[in-house]
């Protein structure tokens, strides 16, 4: 890749003049040192060029200190009077002038030096060599220009430096076949008559134009013969490449000065070009970053919307398989009926698990994870979590346990949700993964912590089991996404390896881990640490109710589901509760039967024609529909899982939300705590 302006570079153009440099940041006496100078410099002080690089520039600039003083040592245009100190201890009076450039991404002082003696023959080099480094500084803080103004800029700063009146720059196509003309200057040229060069030529076309392309290395002519037929008359002619990762990405050029060309010349020529080069393949590198990252957020955006579309085309059946099948096992049914029956709610369960576990690992991969703290009570939490997963324990003749130690405050502040995910998966896993003996859950407090918002209490929740156990070699790579603790052709537990990945990484976004220890053939003890805030008794902040407790008098509710088997297993689920029920299929008719007949609860599916079920919501709990309590309760209903669409919901004024598939009891829990709120 191309190399910025090097120092050396820099101080080359500045001769005749005697010139060094040194860091910006290093102290002016004797502990810093010069970082180069040039051969005038050298042979002014009467030191090598290796010997030079070894003294401070106090060494050389008596009373260094005072004439920098406090900040960088810069003179501007300004020359200031002063002497230095030789290799002898002789005293050479000279002319200072001192700027600060950023070379190889360090703050150097460039200090040039004259001898009196010399200044009427270093004139005309001053000009050029301080127009030089104005051009790289200007440079430096153009990258907001365009592409085209900068080659422009750059060409006309070469013309006027190096005194010539026709300039060229061509770029190269990738493999070198073919010059492209991007900027073009000709002084000389007849007033009204407009001649360029070829705007695309090959090498062998481009003649003089493309001469150090051929030679792959600078080019300096000062006899140029005639091209026959050529609109141009070229005397002197002085043309270099700059090569990027070795190809040739430019030719630049410029021609007819009215002496010869010299190495001075190319060096004002090839600095600010080098330098116009980097600019803009940088320019072009963050351009092509910017489109990286859009199509990447669109990419994201169309999987998300994907994966939405899927998880409600998936749920919304399924949630229908699950609804009939839940059913079917409230009726008259022989064993082996009901057997099937189990089996293949079983089953839908465990499809419902892996969507989930999806949506999950793709709300983790696109940073779409939120924590919502909610005051809540962890004993009452933990019994709900238990209670069911006691019963699968059961089954397989296991006991689970779970114990919190005094220590641990009974009301907390965190994600409720996530905390009561990741335990839930912990548990299953161990009871999955055991065949006889126990699984047990024991809570304690580990560190309590002042912060702004409050007192902090670290907990430590651990799930111990007395199962297969996991070998030494995969305790970390079972926390990796897909990976089983088995080998896939011969696995007895099944599993999609997304469970405990998703456990950890929500567990690292609530400011917490988990971390195992495991014995083979023994069993395995899984530590979740997690942060949490205290809320005591008396700030009345966490309110509990009972999900099992229902409401005292059959309820009058009005169901919006578009899907007639979802429709016909809520209604079912509902019935058999004693309610009474009423049926819509899409928002306009939900607004019409409300307006007409007193409903006690609505259970509103999101998706629905006409009007969707957050635009129903919004517009009941703005009081636009007459006759319609804008208080009535209202239980979304959604296949969209994520908790995005659940903060939709809630946000248009949904008072709770029930994701699809759903299993009666969770559908009946959430209309109790609805009608108790």
């Amino acid at each position: 890749m191309t190399t910025g302006p090097r120092l050396s570079d820099i101080l080359r153009l500045l001769e005749p003049d005697g010139a060094f440099a040194y860091a910006v940041a290093e102290s002016p006496d004797r502990e810093g040192v010069i970082a180069g100078a040039n051969r005038t410099a050298c042979s002014l002080l009467g030191y090598s060029p290796d010997e030079i690089l070894s003294l401070s520039p106090a060494d050389i600039v008596p009373d260094l200190n005072e004439l920098a003083g406090t900040g960088p040592f810069e003179t501007g245009d300004a020359t200031v009077g002063h002497s230095l100190t030789t290799r002898n201890g002789d005293i050479l009076p000279v002319e200072i002038r001192s700027h600060v450039l950023r070379i190889d991404d360090r703050e150097l002082n460039i200090v040039s030096f004259r001898d009196n003696s010399r200044r009427s023959r270093s004139l005309l080099w001053e000009e050029q060599g301080q127009r030089c480094l104005r051009t790289l500084k200007r440079l430096s803080r153009a990258f907001d220009e365009s592409e085209q103004a900068l080659l422009e800029y750059v060409l006309r700063e070469s013309l006027d430096m190096t005194g010539s009146s026709l300039g060229y720059i061509y770029f190269l196509n990738p493999g070198e076949t073919e010059m492209t003309l991007k900027a073009w200057i000709n002084d000389h040229s007849p007033k009204g008559v407009e001649t360029t060069p070829p705007p695309h030529c090959g090498p062998r076309e481009a003649g003089f134009w493309g001469a150090a392309m051929k030679q792959r290395s600078p080019v300096i002519s000062n006899c140029c013969e005639a091209t026959p037929g050529s609109p141009f008359s070229i005397d002197r002619h002085l043309c270099l490449p700059i090569i990027d990762n070795g190809r040739i990405v430019l030719i630049a050029g410029v021609a007819n000065k009215k002496e010869d060309y010299t190495e001075a010349d190319l060096a004002h020529l090839s600095l600010p070009i080098e330098g116009v080069w980097l600019i803009i393949q940088r320019k072009r590198m963050e351009a092509e970053l910017v489109d990286a990252i859009k199509n990447a957020e669109r990419a994201s955006r169309a999987k998300s919307q994907f994966l939405a579309n899927m998880s409600h085309e998936l749920r919304t059946p399924l949630n229908g398989i699950m609804g009939m099948t839940q059913l079917l096992m409230g009726t008259e049914v022989n064993n082996e009926q009901k057997e099937y029956l189990t089996l293949s709610m079983e089953a839908a369960q465990h499809l419902s698990k892996v969507m989930t576990s999806l949506l999950d690992l793709t709300a983790i991969e696109s940073g779409a994870v939120t924590i919502t703290p909610v005051n809540f009570s962890l004993p009452d939490t933990l019994e709900s979590i238990i209670k069911p997963l006691a019963l699968q324990a059961a089954h397989k003749s296991l006991t689970l346990v779970h114990e919190l130690h005094h220590e641990v405050p009974a009301l907390i502040n965190g994600d409720e949700k996530k905390l009561r995910q990741i335990i839930i998966n912990l548990i299953y896993n161990a009871i999955k993964f055991t065949e006889e003996g126990e699984v047990a859950l024991t809570v304690t407090r580990t560190a309590t912590t002042s912060g702004l918002l409050g007192d902090m209490a670290e907990l430590r929740f651990t799930v111990t089991d007395t199962g297969i156990g996991i070998p030494e070699d995969k305790l970390e790579s079972i926390f990796e996404r897909f990976v089983l603790g088995e080998d896939y052709l011969t696995k007895r537990y099944g599993g999609t390896g997304l469970g405990l990945s998703i456990s950890r990484e929500l567990a690292n976004a609530m400011g917490g881990d988990i971390s195992v220890r495991s014995t083979p053939g023994r069993g395995s003890t899984f530590t979740l640490t997690l942060p949490f805030l205290l809320r005591d008794a008396k700030g009345g902040s966490c309110t509990i109710t009972d999900p099992t407790g229902g409401p005292s008098r059959p309820l009058n509710i009005l169901v919006a589901e578009d899907e007639q088997v979802n429709a016909l297993v809520t209604s079912g689920i509902l019935k058999k509760r004693g309610h009474s029920v009423t049926v819509v299929g899409n928002g306009q008719h939900a607004i019409d039967a409300l307006m007409r007949n007193p409903f006690d609860l609505v259970l509103m599916d999101v998706q629905m024609p006409v009007i969707n079920g957050l635009e129903v919501t919004e517009i009941i709990r703005r009081g636009a529909a007459e006759n319609v309590p804008r208080d009535i309760p209202i239980v979304g209903l959604t296949a969209y899982a994520t908790d995005a669409d659940r903060k939709l919901c809630l946000d248009a004024g949904m008072n709770f939300v029930v994701t699809k598939p759903f299993e009666a009891g969770e559908l009946l829990a959430s209309i109790n705590r609805c009608t108790a709120a």
